[in-house]
């Protein structure tokens, strides 16, 4: 004959089904929580790469002016900055003697530069209107892949440039 403390202890050896139901439940739930953070995660990261990318499009540009204002005359300079330019990263931006030749348009479908498949555009707004300054505002546009790949990201970038003679 079996205690009656044996016989309870047999009666609760083993797990429920509801128990186990539960703690799978519990477990998907986390597993599927840590699929969003991982998701999430690589979209983060690759956001960041692309601005990185613009940054780093957006500083040439600046570079590229600073070059033309240091090899330049303040007059030729403040003359060839005026208006908006698409700078493109390819030899038509450029003469035969290596001087930058901005081209007086808004950037066209498919103009700019492509880096890791991704088509960066780059606006040059040169303000001119004081005679002592030229401001330019760099805006580089990408289109990230967010919203189905319709969202434009955007970084802008200011810089003034004075003559110093």
């Amino acid at each position: 004959m079996q205690s009656p403390i044996s016989k309870q202890l047999r009666l609760q050896a083993g797990f429920s089904m509801l128990e186990v139901l539960f703690a799978l439940v519990l477990l998907g739930m986390v597993l599927v929580g840590i699929a969003v953070l991982m998701t999430r995660s690589l979209v983060v990261a690759s956001n960041a790469r692309y601005r990185e990318i613009a940054n780093g499009l957006a500083q040439e540009v600046v570079e590229l002016y600073h070059r033309e204002r240091t090899l330049s005359t303040w007059e030729d300079f403040r003359t060839e900055g005026t208006g908006n330019h698409c700078v493109l990263s390819d030899a038509k931006d450029f003469d035969v003697t290596g001087t930058f030749v901005p081209v007086a348009t808004q950037c066209a479908a498919g103009a700019g530069v492509t880096v890791s498949g991704i088509l960066f555009q780059r606006l040059v707004e040169a303000d001119t209107s004081d005679l002592s300054k030229v401001g330019i505002t760099v805006t580089v546009s990408w289109k990230s892949g967010r919203g189905g790949g319709t969202a434009t990201d955007t970084i802008v970038t200011q810089q003034e440039f004075t003559n110093w003679l």
